[in-house]
């Protein structure tokens, strides 16, 4: 594994662990207001909605430069 790679799953690690931290708080309010069907369907509804935002919106977010980093500018 080269050096890109190892960034580039890094920083995919870190992408997918702030939308898990942003599941874990948004799925306890929505149980709160009822859910009819299966619990589990609604943590992973959230979770698909959370981590496609944060793959758009991630890297501005979370100020994480992209693997196409070049002399201090960063590629989102």
């Amino acid at each position: 594994m080269n050096t890109e790679d190892a960034m580039r799953m890094q920083e995919e690690a870190q992408i997918e662990t702030f939308a898990a931290e942003l599941t874990r708080t948004a799925y306890p309010i929505a149980l709160k207001y009822g859910v009819r069907g299966s619990s589990l369907d609604l943590e992973l509804e959230i979770w698909r909605a959370v981590i496609e935002l944060v793959r758009k919106r991630g890297r501005d977010l979370l100020c994480v430069p992209s693997t196409g980093s070049v002399a201090g500018t960063h590629r989102l």
